[in-house]
């Protein structure tokens, strides 16, 4: 079954991001290339994020199946070394495309919505129990 999600996310994604850490709030470009190797057992991206005044950021991260937990897990290898902000590692909800990462006290959440030519990023943090904020929102589209 997951294979099949994985595979709708093939192809090269295109939008405007908004990302808000704990002293600022910037908007940005994103670009996204997914695409699955090893008939459909991982899927690889690739992404690249430009803001005005910013250092680009570019990240590489790797969808799998755990062999040892049977989840749906992703892997983030970027440019800079990830903030509290930002996955590291990531364990999918069920079936949807929803990873969670704990790190101590606070954790994230990461849901990646398809909606026909749409796609939907939202990374959300908690720290406790406390209520969950967005820290990414990001809406793409295939390039014509």
């Amino acid at each position: 079954m997951y294979r099949d999600a994985l595979q709708k996310l093939e192809g090269i994604w295109v939008g405007s991001e908004r990302v808000a850490t704990s002293d600022t709030t910037f908007e940005a470009t994103g670009r996204w290339s997914f695409h699955t190797v090893f008939d459909g057992l991982f899927l690889i991206c690739d992404y690249v994020q430009t803001a005005r005044d910013r250092t680009p950021a570019v990240a590489h991260g790797v969808f799998r199946m755990d062999e040892a937990t049977h989840a749906l897990t992703v892997s983030w290898f970027r440019n800079q070394v990830a903030t509290p902000y930002q996955q590291s590692v990531g364990v999918a909800e069920h079936e949807r495309l929803c990873f969670y990462e704990k790190q101590g006290d606070a954790s994230t959440r990461t849901t990646y919505t398809l909606q026909l030519n749409t796609l939907q990023i939202t990374t959300e943090r908690a720290v406790g129990d406390g209520a969950w904020h967005s820290v990414f929102e990001g809406s793409y589209r295939r390039p014509r």
